[in-house]
């Protein structure tokens, strides 16, 4: 008799170890709320509120090439999956504002992450995960470009993210002003042998943060290889290799062969896919 009970006492056990390992023991509302993610090229930052009470070993980051939090929701995660931080993130320098901030590192450009936080307890219990975020790493930034041939920062890289020359071979698009007028432009309009990339004009204005919201209005019209430019107009330029980048024109300094432009820029390096 005792060798039929001893399975099922041991299968009762198990379940019960692995029941008080839920999320959903946690006190409620006990997990990381509202993370936003904010990505630059192989680096990416993101920021969540703490709103648990209770005293906590700190929080473990997950970004993941496959989503998470929807398949392990209410329970622990497998021990295959292990964080990005080797060990517990304590938080950040600043605890009395109710915000986390956390900088992941030495991830790769181009790649779908799929993002999550969670309250990590002295026990060793984790939370119910944060909101889970899809990004995508590629360069973001300010730059200013010299009119063609003018200094070393005429043109620049989305690939490589830097400056480099208009005529390069990896160069994205430079910038020239003629009669009167500012203009960027593909490479290919120098020669006919570099990239020949397609810009197109967007209709509405707004801060980088506003136009996210407004991706799914961009729609393919006749592209050029060149266009004249304003201050506060934004450009979808689409790269050769069939990448994406978001650009803004922030504005206008200098005359003649000392003239530069000021722009933002926001890189997709995903072939075929407009969202930011």
């Amino acid at each position: 008799m005792m060798k039929f009970l001893l399975p099922a006492l041991l299968a009762l056990l198990l379940l019960s170890c692995q029941s008080a390992r839920y999320g959903d023991e946690f006190p409620k509302g006990c997990y990381p709320h509202d993370l936003i993610v904010e990505v630059d090229s192989k680096s990416m930052v993101l920021k969540w509120q703490k709103k648990c009470s209770r005293a906590i070993s700190g929080y473990n980051i997950y970004i993941s090439e496959t989503p998470l939090a929807a398949k392990y929701a209410k329970m622990q995660l497998p021990d295959h999956i292990k964080p990005l931080n080797f060990e517990p993130f304590p938080g950040d320098i600043n605890p009395d504002d109710g915000i986390e901030v956390y900088q992941a590192e030495g991830l790769k450009d181009g790649l779908k992450y799929y993002v999550t936080v969670r309250i990590l307890m002295p026990d060793g219990r984790e939370s119910r995960p944060s909101n889970e975020i899809m990004a995508v790493c590629g360069g973001r930034g300010e730059i200013e470009l010299s009119v063609r041939y003018k200094s070393d920062q005429d043109g620049f890289s989305f690939i490589k993210n830097s400056f480099v020359r208009a005529d390069d071979e990896q160069n994205d698009f430079y910038y020239y002003f003629k009669n009167g007028k500012d203009y960027i432009a593909s490479p290919h309009n120098l020669n006919g042998f570099l990239k020949k990339n397609s810009l197109q004009l967007l209709s509405f204005k707004g801060e980088p943060s506003e136009i996210k919201a407004r991706i799914k209005e961009i729609k393919p019209n006749s592209d050029t290889d060149r266009l004249s430019v304003s201050a506060g107009n934004w450009i979808r330029l689409y790269t050769a290799e069939g990448a994406s980048a978001l650009i803004k024109v922030l504005g206008f300094s200098g005359d003649g062969n000392n003239r530069k432009i000021r722009i933002y820029y926001a890189y997709l390096p995903l072939k075929d896919e407009m969202w930011f």
